[in-house]
């Protein structure tokens, strides 16, 4: 029986993992790194475990994640640095460009100053917190523009208060499309975007392979280092795909037997 880590928040503890954990029980030993309870001990560098996985982002779980990938050589599923360049929306976004992924314009513009394109969606830059999207939508003489609360109170309100904004050209699509990522296994679903029906679940369904989805998210999840992750796409009026947002602590509830197919991972990669 293999040692899990499992370095995880409140939240994701309290709501995401329930199934995980049940599955996981008489297959792993699972030690728990939980983020609000646990007070790093640098003297203590001793770990037992096989294999550790993150099932957060925040700040003192990257730092945590970092410890171990400097002090041991137990593989962690995912690395703190992709953690750290999946959340940054910037960073990821110039990256993935950088190597061909089509994604949509974007820009970092201070507060009150438009972006150089039309029709767009402010959202946060560091993609970190667990609330969910809070779009305020605007359309007015054909031009559309969607300003998540997360990203004006990251901005204005918040502890990080930055004074600028990261702008996303919105793309209309009929659909947006979902792929899962677990190692080499991908998975595929699409439904209604959230702007037109934020029950993200009442229209989804599970569809067959897109090659050219398969050959974006497996090129992605390479340059930022994931193992496991979820990707979000829209396509364009033309039939270009667009890579709008990738995740790297995705809810793999929503994949048929998504626990045992996360845990079965695990005790492959903890034994390889």
């Amino acid at each position: 029986m293999i040692t899990l880590g499992l370095i995880i928040d409140e939240y994701h503890l309290e709501k995401k993992v329930e199934e995980f954990m049940k599955y996981m029980r008489g297959r792993a030993k699972i030690n728990l790194y939980v983020e609000e309870r646990y007070l790093l001990d640098f003297s203590n560098t001793t770990f037992e475990e096989d294999i550790f996985i993150v099932k957060a982002k925040g700040d003192l779980v990257i730092n945590f994640a970092k410890l171990i990938d400097r002090e041991t050589q137990i593989p962690i599923i995912n690395s703190p640095t992709s953690i750290w360049l999946c959340y940054n929306r910037f960073l990821n976004s110039t990256l993935l460009r950088k190597i061909g992924v089509r994604v949509p314009e974007f820009s970092l513009n201070p507060i009150r100053k438009d972006p150089p394109f039309e029709n767009y969606i402010v959202k946060n830059i560091r993609d970190q917190r667990n609330y969910a999207f809070n779009p305020l939508i605007k359309e007015k003489k054909g031009k559309i523009t969607v300003s998540d609360k997360r990203a004006l109170l990251e901005a204005q309100g918040g502890q990080e208060n930055y004074q600028y904004l990261y702008y996303q050209q919105f793309i209309r699509s009929k659909w947006e499309y979902k792929v899962y990522c677990i190692g080499d296994e991908l998975f595929f679903y699409k439904q209604i975007p959230v702007l037109i029906d934020p029950d993200k679940m009442k229209s989804r369904e599970e569809i067959k392979e897109i090659p050219e989805l398969s050959e974006i998210a497996l090129k992605a999840i390479k340059a930022v280092g994931l193992k496991i992750a979820s990707l979000d796409f829209l396509q364009s009026e033309n039939g270009d795909f667009y890579l709008t947002d990738i995740n790297s602590s995705p809810n793999f509830n929503y994949i048929q037997n998504g626990p045992k197919l996360i845990g079965d991972y695990l005790i492959r990669m903890a034994k390889a």
